[in-house]
């Protein structure tokens, strides 16, 4: 058997390179810490996070190092460290510097002789967060792609950067990587597109560099039928929104206009979403095969998240392995949560299907559904979302549930939250207007809100009678 040791010491550095990354998300991102894994004699310093789990930290020791997850054990005083909540313990007693962590790599563990050229790691924000077996795997099938040489490949779709990761046998993709830098009117988008001057992006209410947690967001919030997921599993949602997480990747075939090189300075934060097995989109066929269901969860989702971006393009049309029922897959979320209703569009909204009544069990969901519970959720997994972009969030839920309450069908509710035309405003704008009228300086969030569900109530009356 072969052993490596890490030795422990403090150390401040820079996580995160996207500018205004932590002040701009208030994500909490602990100090770093400083270990040097010794190889053949050899000392190679790495920092991770005291936020880290043993398994992110395997992910990157295979990542950079080449040794194999599955054949890895650590090992600190003589105890091999199996859970997460071992590692405060070992980070705080690593402290005094005179500590080392025991790496054990099996005989038959494989080692890759060529240098590293990419690094692929998840980004923690909240210590007290396991990923879902289902992220681990992810993660460490699209590792395991580029130990292959299966190289990223850029998409040729959409106005930003989004690049399709191998599996180990090349002819599969795994996962998609949408970096921040690349988004839309971001510095280095691959499309050349301009820079934003004020922040905002390609949609009204949205800005640059926020897409990669609003992708984050969506698959959060798109709860199973049984409600919010009990980390750290792995139960489908309502809707069908892919695995995602947040990732910090390292590769040469990314877009970087001012040169590369194999360093942290070039590595990107990014949204990793699990890649979804299709047929084509909605825009390759028909509305008319589409499942009433399946267009009522699409619904369901878009209107709740205030979507801006919902067209056929970005719903995948799928075969169901057992009896190759159509199935639909809400993907690129990165235009939800706007902070005004301006550019919300959806696609469904033209089609049969939204003219359907919702069915029991999703007027259960809908009805479970809690906007407080949710800023929470996303508060807890290190995003704290804007109170612009809250307030749009609680405006939309409020609406979702009491339209659904009173028998409206999705195009009943969407046409709320929808304009007619760019120029003549959504009755959802008239309806925050109208609040906003009436309030005072002093009036508190919350009172607001409440005004604005008195207003509601009052045009959802008028629609119950018509």
């Amino acid at each position: 058997m072969s052993f490596a040791s890490v030795a422990l010491c403090p150390a401040l550095e820079e996580v995160v390179n996207f500018p205004g990354f932590v002040g701009r998300f208030g994500l909490s991102l602990d100090d770093p810490i400083l270990i040097f894994l010794n190889i053949a004699e050899s000392l190679n310093p790495m920092r991770v996070m005291e936020s880290d789990s043993l398994a992110s930290v395997k992910l990157r020791f295979q990542s950079i190092k080449g040794f194999f997850v599955k054949k890895q054990k650590l090992f600190y005083d003589g105890r091999e460290l199996a859970r997460d909540y071992l590692h405060h313990e070992l980070i705080l007693d690593g402290e005094n510097g005179e500590n080392v962590i025991h790496l054990l790599i099996k005989n038959s563990s494989k080692v890759l002789a060529k240098p590293k050229n990419f690094s692929v790691e998840p980004v923690a924000v909240n210590r007290e967060i396991e990923l879902s077996a289902l992220l681990k795997d992810l993660i460490s099938s699209t590792i395991e792609g580029l130990e292959k040489g299966n190289a990223p490949i850029k998409s040729s779709d959409g106005s930003g950067g989004a690049y399709f990761m191998q599996d180990q046998s090349g002819h599969k993709y795994i996962s998609v990587f949408k970096p921040i830098d690349e988004e839309p009117m971001a510095v280095n988008n691959p499309h050349g597109q301009p820079l934003s001057l004020d922040g905002e992006g390609l949609k009204k209410g949205t800005q640059v560099g926020e897409g990669a947690f609003r992708e984050v967001a969506a698959y959060l919030l798109d709860y199973p039928i049984i409600g919010p997921r009990s980390s750290p599993h792995d139960q489908r949602g309502f809707a069908g929104v892919p695995p995602t997480t947040m990732v910090k990747c390292l590769h040469k075939d990314f877009n970087h206009p001012n040169g590369y090189s194999f360093s942290q300075e070039n590595a990107k934060i990014g949204s990793l979403q699990m890649f979804v097995s299709n047929v084509g989109t909605c825009e390759d066929m028909g509305y008319g095969a589409f499942p009433v269901d399946q267009v009522h969860k699409i619904s369901v989702l878009d209107i709740r998240l205030a979507n801006a971006d919902r067209h056929g393009g970005n719903i995948l049309v799928s075969r169901d392995g057992n009896d190759g029922q159509i199935v639909l897959t809400p993907i690129d979320h990165g235009y939800c949560f706007p902070n005004k209703f301006e550019d919300c569009t959806f696609e469904w909204l033209y089609w049969p299907q939204a003219k359907e009544p919702y069915s029991s069990e999703t007027l259960e969901y809908i009805k479970a559904l809690d906007a407080e519970q949710d800023i929470e959720l996303l508060r807890f997994h290190g995003w704290e979302i804007p109170p612009s972009c809250a307030r749009v969030f609680r405006i939309s839920t409020i609406l979702l549930k009491k339209g659904a309450a009173k028998g409206l069908t999705p195009f009943a509710i969407g046409s709320i939250m929808c304009r007619e035309t760019l120029e003549k405003e959504s009755v959802i704008e008239q309806i925050i207007y109208d609040a906003e009228a009436i309030v005072s300086q002093e009036t508190t969030e919350e009172e607001f809100i409440s005004i604005v569900s008195d207003i509601m109530d009052r045009y959802l009356n008028q629609c119950s009678l018509n």
